[in-house]
């Protein structure tokens, strides 16, 4: 049987069940009557007028960055971008279609799902980690090869199936440093793994969404200053969440937090960028298809690296460049969690800075596809740098940059 990666269908009830109320409403015409795929092979197309999205499942190995999409147009109904019915279209990145009927313009979000495979992390010549005493069945740590991505390595995955009982916990509060240790060591039932989590100020204040419980302790960074080419203005990121749902899947997402009572999550990411403009503030208009994000437990961080399978790396976008200090670019230690297809809960660290002689660590970029080699689908980049820590049953897994365990504000753990 083959697997996908799902994640549409669900976005598109909730459209449907709004825009739906109002049989006159513009945005049920059928402006786009048919999709196809010319050059690669499409399991299912689906068009769901209400959210003007075009849904598509494909069979792995195409080139999803060249597919050529042929729609069919309802009568009157005007390509303006691309200006052909027939165009070429890269799926690895967010697209869309602007049509026009009459003096209305219309955008057509494409939602992508890719067939996946299981994959075994020794067949990429990881290996099986056992220096750590009594693990849960299930539960694996892996060592990685010697060199990932072309350069020296220490990294390490911790691999929990969420299918067998395996526990998603964030800890800390909004406020207050711990050593990942003393996490550890707090927790009445000891964690069998402990990774750092978000980012934090200076006196010890999470900027980085903290979610308990379905309970938002604190919400991402709302707002920053950077320069707009000519003077420091404020901007209003949308930043990276993940997070076990109240239906109990992991996901991904970019959010932002309206109200006390109300964050919503987006398909793609404000497209703010240092250096020009600030977009508007996120709201439940924008940016478009905005929906509540519920989640039991989440954590923040960012960016976002992938997103239903594809790779995103959106740290422009969330304003996590250079001038943050993270080094999207460099290479550094890097902490990461990721789910894959299959629901298997990836946490992973690398060292970095030479901290072990000629392991420099990895960029973003790197990171994001060390964790889409490994099947992850959806994954986020968490605090890094000195803060980069994992333990194993208490024991830590790699040597800090710092020399030391850095305290930090918040943290993420497997039970």
């Amino acid at each position: 049987m083959k697997k996908y990666i799902e994640y549409t269908l669900l976005l598109c009830c909730l459209f449907s069940f709004v825009a739906c109320g109002n049989d006159k409403d513009p945005i049920s015409i059928n402006y786009v009557l048919m999709a196809r795929v010319t050059n690669i092979q499409a399991d299912e197309i689906y068009i769901d007028t209400p959210s003007r999205t075009i849904f598509m499942k494909f069979t792995k190995g195409g080139d999803f960055s060249n597919a050529s999409v042929r729609l069919t147009l309802a009568k009157g109904v005007e390509m303006i971008e691309p200006t052909e019915v027939e165009s070429i279209y890269d799926f690895t990145k967010p697209a869309s279609v602007t049509l026009k009927y009459k003096d209305e313009t219309i955008i057509y979000h494409f939602d992508i799902a890719i067939e996946y495979d299981a994959i075994d992390p020794t067949s990429l010549g990881w290996v099986k980690s056992t220096e750590w005493g009594n693990l849960p069945d299930y539960l694996t740590v892996y060592k990685s090869p010697a060199t990932l991505r072309n350069k020296n390595a220490v990294a390490y995955i911790a691999v929990a199936d969420m299918n067998q009982g395996a526990t998603f916990d964030v800890l800390g509060e909004k406020q207050g440093l711990k050593t990942p240790t003393q996490f550890y060591n707090a927790e009445p039932v000891k964690p069998a793994i402990v990774m750092n989590g978000g980012y934090f100020s200076s006196n010890g204040t999470t900027v980085s969404l903290l979610c308990k419980d379905g309970n938002i302790l604190a919400p991402n960074l709302q707002s920053m200053s950077r320069s707009n080419g000519t003077s420091n203005v404020t901007f209003y990121p949308t930043r990276a969440a993940f997070g076990e749902m109240e239906n109990g899947k992991f996901e991904v997402n970019w959010i932002y937090t309206v109200s006390a009572s109300q964050t919503y999550a987006y398909p793609v990411p404000s497209p703010n960028k240092a250096g020009t403009a600030p977009m508007q503030v996120p709201s439940a208009t924008y940016p478009s298809g905005a929906f509540l994000w519920k989640a039991k437990n989440a954590i923040g961080g960012g960016p976002v690296l992938l997103k239903n399978g594809l790779y995103k790396n959106t740290w422009e976008a969330e304003l996590i460049d250079a001038a943050s200090g993270i080094g999207p670019t460099n290479n550094n230690p890097r902490s990461a969690i990721g789910i894959t297809g299959d629901n298997q809960l990836i946490f992973f660290v690398c060292e970095g800075r030479n901290k072990t002689p000629d392991v420099p660590g990895f960029t973003l970029e790197e990171v994001a596809y060390i964790l889409k080699d490994l099947g992850c689908l959806d994954a986020i980049n968490l605090d890094g740098g000195g803060s980069t820590c994992m333990l194993v049953n208490g024991k830590a897994t790699i040597q800090p940059s710092d020399g030391v365990q850095r305290s930090v504000t918040t943290a993420v753990a497997i039970k």
